[in-house]
């Protein structure tokens, strides 16, 4: 399994609550940022700006995705992937549940 988002990108992902159920995450990124391969506990992302992103997944295959300000999506334990932004800067609210 890839590193933890917080040990793969200390500097862009904060946690800014967590207990024994919970945890949630700030992630920010700059235009042409990247964030290597890292995983994630399975939960909800929460897209705080618009975005447009390359995903890598692990067997080097990328996708060019969209997102839309107030988009949701789900994310399963264990999912890897790298990102790098194609546009201006943006932030993420990720609430993982633990096990």
């Amino acid at each position: 399994m890839k590193p933890y988002i917080t040990r793969a990108a200390p500097k862009l992902a904060k946690i800014l609550f967590e207990n024994p159920e919970v945890r949630v995450i700030m992630i920010t990124t700059k235009k042409g940022g990247k964030i290597g391969p890292h995983s994630y506990l399975k939960g909800i992302t929460f897209n705080l700006d618009p975005a447009k992103i390359r995903a890598t997944e692990t067997d080097g295959s990328s996708t060019v995705v969209k997102m839309k300000k107030g988009e949701a999506s789900w994310t399963d334990a264990g999912e890897s992937l790298g990102v790098e932004n194609l546009g201006a800067d943006f932030s993420v609210l990720s609430v993982e549940l633990k096990d």
